[in-house]
């Protein structure tokens, strides 16, 4: 049975809270900053304000609205309510930020440096040590410039970057461990406060960027949700990962990592079980890699319009060289965790490290021959602001048809395929 929008906005409210302010965000960036300025004082009466009159919306609007002017009216004060706050949003936080949190420094800096001794005692070969240093910590200084410059070429270079699947294995694996505890209260919170310290120890050893910060506050969400024995829907868990960044730093919104990250993990929930299952298969071979090619087509469909945006070009063999390195690096994290975990007794380390260093030599053979292949070459093609709107539109009316088979979706695909074609028209003039 197809939900109706109704159904989704009370399964997804952080979904439309956190988009309704974004656009009150980029509308106070692009179109009032330029010409008005707003003080403090201004912005939190406005923000008082319309704090009040959505008080008095719910206090006094009576249940189970059915008359649909009524429900008209309703829906767009708060949505108008909203869209205020997030330009109010925007006025406060130009200086400073909302929420200020300290971390232990010293601590943090003592783990990093225990795990960089670790992998340097155990892996020798210069560029297998700096390449398993990118890949855990995120520190790019001894990092091979040319094999970097591959991975860019190849349009792999997010596998370098720390994201939200390192994560995911420190999660996964923590999980496993913990799943032992008896099923007791204190037992339960003792649990809780391990995965989430861990996984957040991570995210300061690894500097903090914004991509796996998003990572970790989704997965916190999740657990104490979890936890609570909330219902879990993705979307209002990733909508809510962007509210509370939002709020701590509203430069966030600007880092094209975290526009990125955010991208595909909407792109891997949305499409990836649309795509999974046009093709059945019993297969467990071609299951896995059928299963790898959706992961990574429904990853680039929705963080092209941004790299085309940002940098005007894409590589010709991203789609393939994401098919072959991505579980070949997932490997190489896992064996690199398992390393980092290994104690030093009986020289273990350095074995493992040793056919880390052969893998991580192997892997970078491989990918120099891609980046040599007469067919890899960047596309150049450039967009603008309107054009990305657009394609996002697209996306989501073909994901529509996609997931309901309904030819109506097909007609506004056409509908905005023209507007494109009138900009471009025009433009042109």
């Amino acid at each position: 049975m197809e939900k109706s929008p109704q159904h989704i906005r009370a399964a997804h409210p952080l979904l439309f809270i956190s988009s309704i302010l974004l656009i009150g965000i980029v509308f106070a960036h692009y179109i009032l900053a330029p010409h008005y300025t707003m003080g403090s004082k201004e912005a939190t009466g406005i923000l008082i304000g319309s704090l009040l009159i959505v008080i008095c919306i719910i206090q006094y609007t009576p249940r189970g609205l059915t008359h649909n002017s009524s429900l008209v009216f309703y829906n767009s004060t708060l949505f108008i309510v909203v869209f205020v706050w997030g330009i109010v949003l925007f006025y406060i936080t130009k200086e400073k930020n909302i929420f200020q949190i300290p971390y232990p420094e010293k601590f943090i800096r003592l783990c990093r440096n225990a795990v960089i001794s670790k992998i340097n005692k155990s892996i020798y070969s210069q560029e297998a040590n700096g390449f398993a240093q990118a890949l855990v910590l995120g520190v790019k200084t001894d990092l091979d410039k040319e094999i970097l410059v591959a991975y860019k070429q190849l349009g792999i270079i997010h596998i370098i970057a720390i994201s939200g699947m390192h994560l995911e294995i420190i999660f996964k694996n923590i999980s496993r461990i913990t799943q032992w505890l008896p099923r007791k209260k204190i037992c339960m919170y003792v649990e809780l406060c391990i995965v989430i310290s861990s996984v957040w120890i991570y995210t300061l050893m690894a500097f903090a960027s914004p991509s796996i910060v998003r990572a970790a506050v989704f997965f916190c969400i999740y657990y104490i949700g979890r936890f609570m024995g909330a219902s879990f829907f993705t979307l209002n868990t990733i909508a809510g990962a962007v509210f509370i960044l939002l709020l701590f730093d509203l430069k966030n919104i600007e880092n094209i990592g975290l526009q990125l990250s955010y991208a595909a993990v909407v792109g891997i929930h949305l499409f990836y079980p649309v795509f999974n299952k046009m093709l059945p298969m019993d297969n467990p071979v071609l299951i896995f890699l059928w299963s790898n090619l959706c992961v990574s087509l429904s990853a680039q469909l929705t963080t092209l319009p941004i790299l085309l945006y940002h940098f005007h070009q894409i590589a010709s063999l991203v789609l393939v060289s994401n098919f072959i390195m991505v579980p070949l690096s997932t490997l190489l994290l896992y064996a690199l965790v398992l390393l980092v975990l290994t104690p030093s007794l009986w020289n273990l380390p350095r074995l493992v490290g040793e056919i880390i260093e052969k893998y991580i030599i192997g892997m970078n053979k491989a990918i120099r021959f891609l980046d040599t292949l007469p067919i890899n070459h960047s596309m150049h093609i450039s967009l603008s602001l309107g054009q990305v709107i657009l394609l996002y539109l697209g996306l989501l009316v073909i994901y529509g048809w996609l997931y309901t088979k309904k030819a109506k979706w097909l007609v506004y695909f056409l509908g905005l395929f023209c507007i494109n074609s009138l900009l471009k028209l025009f433009s042109q003039a």
